[in-house]
């Protein structure tokens, strides 16, 4: 892990933000037809992004490959789940792959950073 001043916090963030997109995941389907077909594959990419940028900018360089494997992993975990559950929700390989494709942005926009994000941010909360 990165040597961080809040990191405690940053934990209990990232936590919280894999509580919210787990329960968003599984919750009852509401059987509203979306806005937008394939909406879905675009929240499971964006919050596999989220959740991978957070833990990412946790954690150093070499433990990348774990982050982004455990992440992997948590998307079809999710799949899986919906899977198994009756409550209207359903296991797709194309939740899957969109998950997969948001795991390996944030990794890449990780990549091209040196430093962590969280690191900046604390910078900018240091009183002057």
């Amino acid at each position: 892990m990165r040597p961080l001043q809040w990191a405690l916090w940053w934990v209990l963030g990232g936590a919280a933000l894999f509580g919210l997109i787990v329960y968003v995941c599984l919750r009852p389907s509401s059987g509203m037809a979306p806005w937008f077909p394939q909406i879905d594959k675009l929240q499971h990419a964006g919050a596999l992004f989220a959740l991978s940028f957070w833990c990412l900018a946790l954690v150093e360089r070499r433990a990348y490959l774990r982050v982004t494997l455990v992440m992997i992993a948590v998307g079809a975990g999710i799949e899986v789940a919906q899977g198994v559950m009756a409550l209207g929700r359903s296991a797709e390989w194309l939740d899957l792959f969109a998950d997969v494709a948001g795991v390996l942005m944030a990794l890449g926009v990780s990549l091209l950073r040196r430093d962590s994000w969280f690191a900046k941010v604390e910078t900018w909360l240091q009183p002057t």
